[in-house]
């Protein structure tokens, strides 16, 4: 289809996913603080858990039993889904469990709401984010593994949840965007970029892993549609890669991506948050971008900043386009060898 008649076609898609931060800090209606109850139905879920003998990354929903908060839970999901598309946990009391306890209770609530999927050719479906002393300079380095910023992506899976064990000593903060509200913005003030968007681009780095060039055989779309519904997958890094091994990019196409991490980082989309040891952030990765800012640790091992990452896929399958890309996580290859050992933990 030309690019003018695709633009045609494009409209806006409104609705609770496409809000905008300085509209909804004040309203907090994202933040679900855990009940008294909420927890006394974690705790025994976690005793199960315990009890069955396996693996925090093994368990699954008849592991982790939520009679009465998983109603809850799957109201949440329903906004994660159809509403907002991001959610905080807060209010799980860090002096009752332990890191390694509050590990399979992210695990366990996870499997409430979708089914966990491979983040690194390790086949690691709980990941650990922190400091391990590399830069993006350096071969085979994904941005979670330093110190420094991560600009605003979203990442090959639906559902994105990160769990808080201990904060930096400064900086380190998340935030979130609405890709919705974003895609509107484009519509009104640029629609002759949007099908830019929606034609998408070359990408390199994993996306194009057994590439002999570097670079992805097709182009993968910012935007995309199916069933009336729109969806996003925005790695600015992985774009810029792919034009940096040869692929050429028009003027317009470059001004389209700028546009893009210009909203994504403007003040009037972005909410930005402080997430506190045991507070848990789950995104849909299709409505939605995350970001972190750079930070400063503490020198103490035990202090360090340490995030806990888990990847997960609806069980009830989003509506995405068929050339949308890479969303069931990252293929596990043997040849990657073993995982790296885990950050140490309180136990």
């Amino acid at each position: 289809m030309p690019l003018d008649e695709a633009f045609s076609s494009h409209r806006p898609i409104g609705g609770p996913a496409a809000w905008r931060g300085p509209a909804i800090a004040a309203a907090r209606d994202w933040e679900y603080r855990l009940s008294p109850a909420d927890i006394e139905d974690i705790a025994a879920a976690l005793a199960v858990a315990k009890a069955s003998g396996r693996a925090a990354s093994a368990i699954g929903r008849a592991e982790f039993p939520l009679p009465h908060f998983g109603e809850t839970l799957a109201g949440l999901l329903a906004g994660l889904r159809g509403g907002r598309g991001f959610l905080l946990l807060r209010g799980l009391p860090v002096d009752r469990f332990s890191e390694i306890e509050r590990e399979v209770i992210f695990f366990g609530l996870g499997a409430h709401l979708g089914r966990a999927v491979s983040q690194n050719a390790h086949g690691e479906l709980l990941g650990y984010v922190f400091d391990q002393g590399r830069t993006h300079a350096m071969a085979n380095t994904r941005g979670y593994q330093t110190k420094a910023d991560l600009t605003f992506h979203t990442d090959r899976c639906d559902l994105v949840g990160l769990l808080c064990h201990r904060a930096a000593k400064q900086g380190g903060e998340s935030s979130v965007v609405s890709t919705a509200a974003i895609h509107d913005e484009i519509l009104r003030t640029r629609p002759d970029l949007l099908p830019l968007l929606y034609r998408g681009f070359h990408y390199g780095e994993r996306e194009a892993a057994d590439s002999a060039d570097g670079v992805s055989a097709r182009r993968i779309p910012v935007f995309s549609e199916r069933d009336g519904v729109v969806s996003c997958r925005f790695i600015s890094r992985a774009i810029e890669l792919a034009w940096k091994r040869g692929v050429p990019a028009s003027p317009a196409e470059v001004e389209a991506l700028e546009l893009m991490k210009h909203y994504t980082e403007h003040p009037d989309f972005r909410l930005d948050m402080v997430l506190e040891a045991g507070d848990m952030q789950f995104c849909n990765n299709y409505v939605t971008a995350h970001a972190r800012t750079a930070f400063e640790d503490f020198p103490e091992p035990e202090r360090r900043r340490l995030m806990v990452r888990l990847w997960l896929s609806f069980r009830d399958p989003w509506p995405l386009a068929s050339d949308f890309g890479e969303h069931e996580g990252i293929p596990f290859r043997p040849e990657a060898g073993p995982a790296p050992a885990p950050p140490p933990r309180q136990g």
